[in-house]
Parts: C-alpha cells; sequence; structure tokens
C-alpha cells in the first residue's frame, strides 16, 4: 500500500521563520538555566523545568526535517546528500567548540606544570578526561557510556539527533511519509523513557537517545497533520495566545515526575499553531530581533557552556582576592556567583546573556554558516556524480565528450 499523498500545503523551500525564532527563544531559555550566577529562581522546579526546552528542539527538528526531506528522500543518492548535509550543519561547530574546551584543559595543564597551581580542577579528568573526548568526537557520549554528560555538556542532544536523522531516513526510505509509523516511532520511544529513565523526560548522557526520538517524531506527526486539507482554520491570535498560556502553565505545574513526559506533546501544539503564522504574537517572532535570535539558535545552544567556563576559570581568581565582595558559593545545584548585592549580580546575570549573543553571532558567521554551505556543496557535488551515469545517454548514441560534458552539467540544484 502506498503512503497517503498529503496536499502541499506549503511549498519544499517555504521557510518556517516563526518557527525559527522559536528555536531562538527556546536556546536563550537553556542558556539563561545555565547561567551560574545566584538568584532567587536557583533551584526552584519551575527554573530547572526550563531545561525541556530542548524537547522543543526534537519536535521543531522532526517537524523541519519532514519538511525539508521527507518528500525527496527517494533512494541511496538522496540519502547520502542528506547525512552529508545534516553532518555539515551540526558537526563543525561541535568540533570548534569541543576543541575550545581542549583548548581550556591545555592552559590547566600549563600552569599546574609551570606555576604548581591547580585552575578550576586537575585537567583532563572527570567529564573531560582522555576517554570522553573520543566519544564526543564520534559523538557517542550521550549513549550511556560515562555516566555522566562530558566536555560541552548540552552537546549531548546535538549527538543523539544525529542518530535520529538516520532512522528518519531509513523509516522515510522504508515506507514513505507515514504517519502511522512516526506515531509507532514516538511511542516505542517514550515506552523505553519510561521503562529505563531514573529521571522521567531529564534524561541526557543515558537515556537521550529515546528522548530524542520521542520529540522527533512527534514533531513529524505535526507535519504531516499540518500538510493536511484545511487543517489550519483554527490557527490565529486566540489559538496562539492559548498554545502560549498552555506552554507557560505545564511550565509552571510540571516537574521531574510522569508528567514530564507530556512536553513534547505541549510543545506540539505550539509548533502546530504556530507553523501558520496567523496571529498577533507571529507578527513579534517575525521582527528583526526575534529572527536574528533564531538565525544564531544553533550557536547560542552550543557556546554558551565554554563561554562560562572560561569565565569561572578567570573568576575563580577574582573571587580569592574578594573584589567587590564577589564570591563563589556551593548551592545544591552547583557553584554560582555572587556579589551579594541584587544590582551587580543582575548585571552580571545580564552580561552572560550579551556576552552569548555576541559571540554566538560570530561564530554563526564564522564557523556554522560558512561550514554549512560548504557541505551542502560537497552533497550537491556527491549526488550530481551519482546520478550521472544513469541520467547521461549511451555511448553509442553520441561522443564520449558529449557524455562527459552531460554527466558533469546534470543534478539537482543547491537547497
Amino acid at each position: 500500500m502506498q503512503p497517503v499523498s498529503l496536499q502541499p500545503r506549503f511549498p519544499a523551500d517555504h521557510r518556517f521563520g516563526v518557527l525559527d525564532a522559536w528555536r531562538g527563544v527556546c536556546a536563550l531559555l537553556v542558556t539563561i538555566v545555565h547561567i551560574p550566577v545566584l538568584h532567587a529562581l536557583q533551584g526552584t522546579q519551575v527554573f530547572m523545568n526550563m531545561q525541556m526546552f530542548v524537547d522543543f528542539f526534537f519536535v521543531l527538528s522532526g517537524f523541519v526535517m519532514s519538511h525539508a526531506y521527507g518528500r525527496s528522500l527517494d533512494g541511496p543518492v538522496k540519502l547520502e546528500g542528506f547525512l552529508i548535509r545534516r553532518f555539515g550543519r551540526i558537526y563543525p561547530l561541535h568540533l570548534a567548540i569541543l576543541l575550545g574546551f581542549v583548548a581550556l584543559e591545555l592552559v590547566k595543564l600549563g600552569v599546574l606544570t609551570l606555576a604548581k597551581m591547580q585552575v578550576d580542577g586537575d585537567p583532563f579528568t572527570g567529564p573531560r578526561s582522555y576517554a570522553t573526548l573520543a566519544s564526543n568526537l564520534f559523538l557517542m557520549q550521550s549513549f550511556n557510556l560515562h555516566g555522566m554528560t562530558t566536555w560541552n555538556g548540552p552537546a549531548w542532544s546535538i549527538s543523539v539527533e544525529f542518530y535520529a536523522y538516520m532512522v528518519f531516513a531509513a523509516a522515510v526510505l522504508f515506507a514513505g511519509m507515514r504517519t502511522a509509523l512516526f506515531t509507532a516511532l514516538a511511542t516505542v520511544a517514550l515506552a523505553g523513557l519510561v521503562a529505563f529513565s531514573p529521571n522521567y523526560i531529564f534524561a541526557t548522557h543515558d537515556y537521550g537517545f529515546l528522548r530524542c526520538l520521542y520529540g522527533f517524531f512527534v514533531g513529524c506527526v505535526v507535519y504531516q497533520a499540518v500538510m493536511r486539507r484545511g487543517s489550519g482554520r483554527l490557527a490565529g491570535t486566540a489559538a496562539e495566545l492559548g498554545s502560549v498560556a498552555l506552554l507557560i502553565g505545564f511550565m509552571l505545574l510540571t516537574g521531574q515526575n510522569a508528567t514530564s513526559y507530556l512536553a513534547p506533546l505541549v510543545f506540539a501544539v505550539v509548533v502546530y499553531v504556530f507553523a501558520f503564522e496567523r496571529g498577533i504574537v507571529s507578527k513579534l517572532l517575525a521582527t528583526g530581533p526575534a529572527q536574528a535570535l533564531g538565525l544564531w539558535s544553533y550557536s547560542i545552544y552550543m557556546v554558551h557552556m565554554l563561554i562560562f567556563t572560561v569565565e569561572k576559570m578567570v573568576l575563580g581568581l577574582v573571587a580569592k582576592k574578594a573584589i567587590l565582595g564577589f564570591a563563589i558559593v556551593q548551592v545544591p545545584t552547583g557553584r554560582l556567583w555572587t556579589f551579594d548585592n541584587l544590582a551587580l549580580d543582575t548585571a552580571l546575570f545580564t552580561l552572560q546573556i550579551v556576552l552569548t549573543l555576541a559571540i554566538s553571532k560570530l561564530t554563526y558567521d564564522w564557523i556554522e554558516d560558512p561550514w554549512r554551505r560548504r557541505f551542502a556543496t560537497i552533497a550537491r557535488r556527491r549526488e550530481q556524480a551519482l546520478r550521472a551515469p544513469a541520467e547521461a545517454p549511451s555511448s553509442s548514441d553520441c561522443p564520449a565528450g558529449i557524455v562527459t560534458s552531460l554527466r558533469v552539467a546534470r543534478g539537482p540544484g543547491l537547497r
């Protein structure tokens, strides 16, 4: 039986700009959770719940992959191009940040060797050991190998998402864009989380792959719903405000319990409603600043822990001098910075956001976007090379030189 053909509500090159802005908002909220400045919300369940915005990334990723590739993944040629593009989208920045952390460990090693002074612990130990470095290089750090998040902590989600791309490609190649199959895959992943995760939806280094698959294929189902004729009748300002209210209410009421498993479903409602971009909130998210936030979202997510780690090494020395009363205090959630002054702590907190945004723009411009384009070019050339033999005329029909030129000229354009 052939998969159900959906009315293409949006063309294949359509960009869901408002959903991109949502991605930026969520990346910034995850960053805020990780800012190591002492404040009244630190350690509260509501504040910690914002970690679940990672699940928004998974849902949106499934939605976007379905839109960008669901109708074009039809054979080995497209599969190779898909994997090259996805690798080029996530790995260069991941590698750059990982090397940044390695550089910090080398600095620590140099200071320890030359000055006999320890800076932020022993170098190349614990979560930043040589063994954990190898798994990070191969995007394997989140398959329960080390019992903890390692190196660039947020990158746990990048590693599992890359392998989710493979599962998605295999599913589409095997059966096409089938809502029933996507639903089944999401259900199996959820069942695995319920059975194995000790922290409900908050799995990371251990069962993060199941968490990712659950959210990813929920996103694929949402895309199918959006593409069905008449699905957007109720989308508009009321629906947008209602979905935002649902999201806020969920974040206020859930916690590290079974209700957290509903997170991808709540995010699915938000993605569905905002895919149509018909309300007043969408107008706000279509403005320049929100769009810039979306553009830099991956960089924001990936660079912020490196920024905070560099600062922690420097501020550790400042704390010893007690400059302006600055201190590093130990709390249940970790070591946090404080001046014991609300105004100064607020300024320090704000500075972390500003620094993250500024550096994220640089990493987007210098690393993320250029390398994405390079890998897209590689994928296009590979597709051309693989398709050319099948498309070129027989050598008995035209001179060899013409066959060669046709092989070079044909092939899909860069998307």
